[in-house]
C-alpha cells in the first residue's frame, strides 16, 4: 500500500508540474523531495535584421539559409545578436532583443520529440506576441518581426534538451 501511495503522490506531483520524481509520504504537510538534477532546456534566441540593401548572408546562419530565402523575400541577412540560455522545465528565460524589446521563453515539457513552450515577445510594458508552441527538439523556428530602421527583425527561436 505505501508503494502505491508513492506513486499516487508523485503522479499528482508531476500532474501538478512539482519538480520532483518522488513525494514523501506520511508527514501532515507533502513535501516534494528531489532525487536527482531537473533536466535543463538550452534556449536559443537570435536577431537578424533582413533587407534588401546589399547581397550579404551572413556566414553564422548558413544551416538556416534555405529557411531564410523560402520564407522572406529579402536579398541580405545580418545576425545582430545571439544568446542561448540553459532552463529548466518551467522555468523562464529573458533575453533582450534590438529595438527596446524583450523575449520571454518558459519550456513547459518535453514529448513525442518536441518542445512544448510558451514564448512572449515584449515592447514597453506590453506582450506583442503571446503564443505557445511546440518545436522539434534541435529545431529552430523563424519569425518575422517588426521593422527596423535598417531592414525588418527577424527572430529564431531554438531549444535543445539537456541530458
Amino acid at each position: 500500500m505505501k508503494q502505491l501511495s508513492v506513486l499516487v503522490a508523485s503522479t499528482l506531483c508531476y500532474l501538478a508540474g512539482a519538480d520532483s520524481s518522488v513525494a514523501q509520504v506520511g508527514s501532515r504537510s507533502p513535501t516534494v523531495m528531489l532525487l536527482e538534477p531537473v533536466p535543463a532546456v538550452e534556449i536559443r534566441i537570435g536577431a537578424v535584421v533582413a533587407s534588401n540593401s546589399g547581397h550579404g548572408f551572413d556566414p553564422r546562419l548558413v544551416a538556416l539559409r534555405q529557411q531564410f530565402h523560402s520564407l522572406f523575400p529579402y536579398n541580405s541577412y545580418q545576425l545582430v545578436k545571439e544568446e542561448r540560455k540553459r532552463v529548466p522545465w518551467g522555468g523562464k528565460a529573458n533575453f533582450d532583443i534590438p529595438g527596446g524589446r524583450y523575449v520571454i521563453v518558459v519550456p513547459r515539457e518535453f514529448r513525442s520529440g518536441r518542445i512544448a513552450m510558451k514564448v512572449l515577445v515584449i515592447e514597453g510594458a506590453r506582450p506583442i506576441v503571446d503564443t505557445s508552441l511546440a518545436l522539434r527538439n534541435h529545431g529552430t523556428l523563424l519569425v518575422g518581426g517588426p521593422r527596423q530602421s535598417n531592414g525588418v527583425l527577424i527572430l529564431s527561436i531554438g531549444a535543445d534538451t539537456l541530458d
